[in-house]
């Protein structure tokens, strides 16, 4: 392994120290001559030395410990809060005398794995390096060594409230502290030399490079001037990681006088504070100035009810609200792509807005923006690179087979079943007239609003009413679906797709998984029918080995049929005895992904699986799906939840 030099490194970090300094205000003994000396180190250690250290702790070192003990017998100030590193008669066996590894230990639950058991037995095990410091250790590992010999270095300070953190070997930990000491400098009046200037000027060039589409190199290079406190970077690298994986933070509060904090990243904190299922408005509120609070406030409304629209100018702006048109309508493609095609006339809004962020706020659009197309969206030079003739624009990913229907057999939230009307040649909005029971359509509803929304309060009691989610499905057809399943066995089932059907067609396609009998066995049921001008065409009910029908049986659904072991022939045929279509195990989705995909097949049909599973689609409440009860017969009507709320 090539040696590390370490004298340029430890010299240029003591000159950059010692021109920090107030000579007036020296914090501890012996800064002033490490000031006048400009050198934070001390006199090298002899080979003499070194060896008798080894035989001491009976290892030998490892080896950039090693080649810096050869520069200097211990160092001051490694970053701002251990002010002396231990030279050579000063390192030994922690030992763990404060019992820490004992209290870590202690506060594991019973699934924490051997990676954390082992991590709190750091202390016993290492070398400790800290001298003097605000409550930090500094342990060196000897159980957590690489092939060239470098041993981990652990540090743990109390009052961070978290495990030790790991840096890769010794060297790594001292160029951590750099960078801790830059950080902590950044804000001092006049900090200025040629580390800083050479890493803002390195900020600026990312920005530029992340315009160009260049977002990976840029990441990298903005990083470390985060890690090194300069201004700027955490800002653009931010935007970086929001878009290119989940989990980024947003910017915290500050005045929404900057155009940036305003429009995009106040609107991405009020997500993260919903998502967070948080109930502390006030202090969340409170981190913005007072003046900015009450527009906060409306933001975190907005999102919280799922209304919330992303804004921007020219034409951007315009494909944002085309695209959340069709992504409303379960088009989450056809969206993304309108997206890109407009991501090179975006225009940011302050010199460090490198990406229109906001948009993973926005009620609809925000689950469009996967992180895979979040790095594509990165990857499109936009502002004033586009217009410069940056690098090409990536073209987006050919498009995936069409979903159709049998996806739905399998699919993450349908276990308990679903039912789904599909109308030929009417929009969303119609759908909701022919079915609904009046009233707006109900904004921006995820895939399990439909099942705590509540009955509306006209609803008599003998009715089954349900809230679809409504969009386009398919070229000419328009579907409700909603994730909650019915007996459709029962003589009192009715399909909403008759009333749908008036001048069209329709189609309606029912599953309940797990539908109680009589004999204590649970098994599920599947329906579909084709309903035209009003009137059910045919329609075919399977349960287990029992299949009902009106009309003839289509010729698409047969070789489904035989699928299922039940054979649609002549009165003379036997019908052979089925394996429960539907019962709750894997193997049964197969047969009832092929029927639903000959269906899709046979009249055209598709579902986005991304936009039902993931997407905020409208929705409205279905007529009854039971009929009324006829004279004569009865019915027993419960509900069972907490009483409400005076």
């Amino acid at each position: 392994m090539r040696r590390y030099e370490w004298r340029p490194f430890l010299e240029r970090w003591s000159a950059e120290w010692a021109d920090a300094q107030d000579p007036e205000n020296e914090a501890r003994d012996g800064d002033g001559d490490a000031r006048a000396a400009r050198w934070l180190g001390f006199e090298p250690v002899d080979d003499e030395r070194l060896v008798a250290l080894e035989q001491r702790t009976g290892r030998p070192l490892p080896p950039s410990l090693r080649s810096f003990l050869q520069v200097t017998d211990g160092w001051r100030y490694a970053g701002h809060f251990v002010y002396l590193l231990a030279g050579a008669e000063r390192i030994d066996w922690c030992g763990d005398p404060h019992g820490l590894g004992q209290d870590w230990l202690d506060a594991l639950d019973e699934d924490a794995d051997d990676e954390e058991v082992r991590e709190a037995g750091v202390w016993a095990r290492s070398l400790q390096l800290a001298v003097e410091s605000d409550m930090v250790d500094v342990l060196l590992d000897p159980d957590d060594v690489d092939e060239r010999g470098e041993w981990a270095v652990y540090t743990y300070a109390a009052w961070r409230a978290e495990p030790p953190r790991r840096h890769a070997s010794f060297k790594h930990f001292m160029e951590s502290m750099y960078q801790e000491f830059l950080s902590m400098s950044a804000g001092r009046p006049g900090f200025d030399n040629d580390t800083t200037r050479s890493l803002d000027a390195g900020v600026e060039q990312a920005c530029e490079d992340a315009l160009r589409g260049e977002y990976v190199a840029a990441a990298e290079v903005l990083a470390e001037a985060v890690a090194c406190g300069r201004p700027r970077a955490g800002r653009l690298l931010s935007q970086i990681r929001l878009l290119s994986s989940p989990g980024g933070d947003a910017e915290r509060g500050a005045s929404l006088d900057d155009p940036y904090i305003a429009r995009e990243a106040v609107p991405l904190r009020c997500l993260e504070q919903v998502r967070a299922g948080r109930d502390d408005d006030e202090w969340f509120l409170g981190q913005y100035p007072e003046e900015g609070r009450e527009t906060v406030a409306g933001v975190l409304e907005r999102i919280r009810e799922g209304t919330f629209a992303y804004e921007a100018s020219g034409a951007f702006g315009e494909a944002v609200r085309a695209a959340r048109e069709s992504a409303r309508r379960a088009q989450p493609e056809a969206a993304w792509r309108a997206l890109l095609a407009a991501v090179p006339s975006w225009v940011p809004l302050t010199p460090d807005h490198i990406a229109p962020v906001g948009l993973l706020a926005d009620s609809v659009l925000g689950p469009v923006l996967t992180p895979e197309r979040g790095r594509v969206l990165l990857a499109t030079p936009r502002g004033a690179a586009a217009s410069a003739g940056g690098s090409s624009t990536p073209s987006p990913a050919p498009l995936p087979d069409v979903d159709g229907l049998g996806w739905l057999a399998v699919a993450q939230g349908t276990w308990g079943g679903f039912r789904l009307v599909l109308v030929e040649g009417v929009q969303p909005e119609e759908l909701h007239r022919r079915i609904g029971v009046g009233g707006p359509l109900l904004p921006a509803l995820r895939a399990w609003d439909g099942d705590t929304w509540r009955r509306s309060p006209d609803a008599r009691t003998w009715e089954n009413r349900v809230v679809v989610r409504t969009g386009c499905a398919g070229a000419d057809w328009t579907f409700g679906h909603a994730g909650t399943g019915l007996d459709a066995r029962r003589d009192r089932f009715v399909s909403p797709g008759v009333a749908a059907s008036h001048g069209t067609r329709a189609l309606t396609l029912v599953l309940d998984r797990a539908v109680a009998h009589d004999d204590g066995d649970g098994r599920g049921t599947f329906h579909f029918s084709l309903a035209r001008d009003g009137r059910v065409v045919h329609s075919l009910t399977v349960q287990g080995d029992e299949v009902a029908s009106t009309g003839e049986v289509p010729g698409y659904l047969e070789p489904c049929l035989r699928l299922f072991g039940t054979d649609p022939g002549g009165p003379e045929d036997e019908a052979t005895p089925a394996p429960d279509l539907l019962a709750l195990v894997p193997l049964a989705a197969d047969p009832l992904r092929l029927t639903l995909d000959a269906i899709a097949a046979e009249f055209g049909v598709t579902l986005s699986e991304e936009a039902l599973v993931h997407g905020r689609l409208d929705g409205f409440e279905t007529i009854s799906w039971l009929r009324e009860p006829r004279a004569g017969e009865a019915w027993v009507y419960m509900t069972a939840g907490s009483p409400p709320q005076e």
